[in-house]
């Protein structure tokens, strides 16, 4: 999984950031937070989530931990997917979309471009534990780090590379690092084996 992405931005367009990182141009559906941060020409690092289906694997793209938290919730909801979610996520606020499904809002879900009358009413009825989201993603932030390989393994995968490749340069720089290679970020642990496999 990518949890997140550092590099410069290429383009903004309405709803996708084209972010640079190490040569490779990424496309990110991304929130109307990261949207809103992000300017041509600067660098900017994005909260990411990787989906497949089957048109594909897409990257999503947040402003916070906890906005890809209730992403993942919501997404978790029949008949909503990854755009549906972002354009949620878009149109209203986190503690909106708290409010809404404490008053059993369907109005305000149905305001979302996308969602209909059957589609917010699941959303009002399925999310009852929402609100729990806040308080779990901090406690989440606070787990003892652990060895990042098999989430980047994972992510070279999906970018194209073999699992010989992603598996060697993953041993690469273990040896490289040694004790210091389980405290290497997700990030700097991914931008470090794509600089490897692009020499």
């Amino acid at each position: 999984m990518i949890r997140s992405l550092s590099g410069k931005v290429l383009d903004v367009q309405d709803s996708v950031v084209i972010l640079e990182v190490n040569g490779i141009g990424f496309e990110v559906i991304c929130s109307r937070g990261v949207l809103d941060e992000c300017e041509r020409g600067r660098d900017a690092k994005i909260i990411t989530c990787l989906q497949f289906s089957e048109a594909g694997a897409v990257i999503y793209g947040f402003a916070s931990e906890n906005e890809r938290s209730f992403f993942t919730r919501l997404t978790s909801v029949k008949g909503v997917g990854g755009r549906t979610a972002i354009a949620i996520l878009s149109e209203l606020s986190l503690d909106a979309v708290v409010e809404a499904v404490r008053s059993a809002d369907v109005s305000a879900f149905a305001r979302v471009p996308g969602i209909g009358k059957k589609t917010a009413e699941r959303l009002c009825f399925e999310l009852k534990n929402i609100d729990a989201l806040r308080t779990s993603v901090q406690d989440e932030q606070h787990t003892s780090k652990t060895d990042n390989a098999g989430a980047v393994i994972d992510a070279l995968l999906s970018l194209g590379f073999s699992r010989a490749d992603a598996g060697g340069v993953i041993n690469l720089l273990r040896a490289a690092h040694g004790e210091d290679f389980v405290n290497l970020s997700e990030e700097d642990m991914l931008r470090l084996a794509l600089r490897e496999l692009h020499k």
